[in-house]
This record gives structure tokens, sequence and C-alpha cells, in this order.
């Protein structure tokens, strides 16, 4: 059976290293991308063309840095001149893309999730990523809500197999809750500080060799990565 490396990393807009945008900062994570050789990588928190990191496209430059041939923006706002979101990365060709705004009723800074269809050796793969809400309990919740809509939504549609990374906000328990439906890659690795944030939804997929890789040492970013493996 095939299997498919896949890494989830929040990114914290390149700025971790020094408290600002430093191109050194992005080098640096694009080194610990490339290190770990994953066929797909979602970011978090990442800066497309904001005056805060200097203009970059921050997708496509890492993309470019670590080696990867395919990418997709994912905007979640506008932001300072440019547009704040998360990415997708990957070794595959993405023969479909498409970002969904979230229908918030409580979280305010507005959220969305985006998905790529990757042609992985002529098997189509779904991969879905998202960042939810950090404003408050009741906003995670709405957030993630809006998130189990657009998944469920889309397994119906397009037969029930998919991938969802993200930096959810939130630990294992309150996933398994409101969104039951979906199996949890991390049920206690620690991404972020002492709590399992980052996580891998999946449905109709066997995953193994769960692991974080450890970034936030080095202060690279303030989470750690995550990443498993697929069995295709």
């Amino acid at each position: 059976m095939k299997s498919f490396k896949l890494a989830s990393y929040n990114i914290c807009s390149s700025h971790f290293l020094h408290g600002k945008y430093t191109k050194e900062n992005l080098e640096l994570l694009s080194q610990s991308i490339a290190a770990v050789s994953a066929d797909a990588v979602c970011l978090q928190e990442v800066d497309k063309g904001a005056s805060r990191s200097e203009g970059v496209d921050m997708t496509a430059k890492l993309a470019h840095l670590s080696g990867y041939a395919y990418y997709y923006f994912i905007k979640i706002r506008d932001f300072q001149g440019g547009e704040y979101g998360t990415a997708i990365l990957s070794r595959y060709p993405i023969v479909k893309a498409q970002t969904l705004n979230f229908a918030v009723r409580i979280a305010k800074q507005g959220t969305s999730c985006g998905y790529v269809v990757l042609d992985v050796d002529g098997q189509r793969v779904t991969l879905f990523n998202t960042h939810l809400s950090i404003e408050s309990e009741e906003a995670n919740t709405d957030t993630m809500l809006c998130l189990g809509n657009i998944l469920d939504d889309y397994a119906e549609k397009n037969g029930a197999k998919l991938l969802c990374c993200g930096d959810f906000n939130t630990n294992p328990p309150k996933l398994a809750e409101y969104l039951p439906r979906f199996s949890r890659a991390n049920a206690d690795l620690l991404t972020y500080a002492d709590r399992s944030i980052d996580n891998v939804l999946y449905l109709g997929y066997q995953i193994e060799n769960v692991h974080t890789v450890d970034t936030t040492t080095s202060r690279v970013t303030d989470h750690n990565m995550l990443v498993c493996d697929v069995l295709l």
C-alpha cells in the first residue's frame, strides 16, 4: 500500500525568531520543511503581500525554497495591504483547488478553509487546511461547526474520503465532541506549549507514524510540526 507523508505546520508568519519578520526566519522555516520531506505540507499563519512581512508572498517563497512545485494560498482575510491565511505545498500536481469562507455567527476576525485535490500517481487525494478562531471558546466552537458542515457536505457529495490539517486552537477532546465523524491523528502530542492544538482529521484513510518535529527549541516558530503517514 502506498504511503503519503503529510505535515501540518503553523509558521507564525515568519515572525517568531526575532519578534518581527526576517528573511532569516523564512529561510529557517524552509529548511525545517525540506528536512521532513513530506509529500504535502499544510501551513497556517501565512502572509501574502502584507506590509509587516515586507510584501513577501510566503507561500510561493517557501514552496521555492523548500523544493515544492505546486502550492495554493487560502485567504482568511485582508491584512495590512495584503492577505493573511493558510496554504498548502505539494510535490504532486494540484488538479483542483477552492477556498471556502465560514458563515460565522460569533467569530469576528473571519476565517476559512480551503482544499486541493492532488493527483498522487493517478490517485485523487483531497486535502483541506484551516485555522480556527482563538478569539473565545464560543468563537472557536462557531468556526469548528462551520468547518464540520463544509467537510460533511464535501464527503457526502464527493465520497467519504478526505484529510483536513489545521491549527484548531483546541485540544482533541473538543474535536471528538463536535466533529465525531472524523478520526484524529493527534491524540496527545504537544504542538503548542502544553497543548495539542494542531491536528489532522481524516475520513476513509488509515494513518500511522504520527509524530512531531521540534521547531520551537530553535525558535523558528512557536509550534512544533505535526507529521504523519497516510496509507492510500
